[in-house]
């Protein structure tokens, strides 16, 4: 986060741009989308930036099949909320690891409840 960023002849501190770029994306994205089939399209992002709700959702990015990263999913959607990306998730059942039948039954019940659901694992995990 010490980096700096240059844009033209100005310099800026990483740490205050960051997020910018994956907020940058969004409204081109959304409106390629919208071009490309003439309606409303979903467009899933795991860069945002507060407003970015606007034009895209927010995946909360790749968990792990543990309890830790259910109760963390709760935290995130609220936070999410906050900075005014409604449309948000995680991967239910988490994505790294092998999880276990209780857990996944207990993520689906809570993830019924999220506005973005999907049950979502990485290769060779169940």
């Amino acid at each position: 986060m010490e980096s700096v960023q240059s844009a033209g002849n100005k310099n800026y501190r990483h740490y205050d741009v960051h997020s910018l770029y994956g907020w940058s994306q969004s409204q081109p994205t959304f409106q390629a989308a919208l071009k490309a089939v003439n309606q409303r399209s979903l467009v899933i992002s795991r860069s945002t930036y507060p407003s970015s709700g606007r034009y895209v959702g927010h995946w909360l990015g790749d968990n792990k099949s543990i309890w830790d990263d259910l109760y963390r999913s709760i935290i995130g959607m609220l936070e999410f909320n906050i900075f005014g990306i409604p449309y948000v998730g995680a991967d239910v059942c988490g994505f790294e690891g092998n999880t276990t039948n209780e857990l996944c039954t207990r993520w689906m019940q809570l993830g019924a409840f999220y506005p973005f659901f999907r049950n979502h694992n990485g290769l060779k995990h169940k």
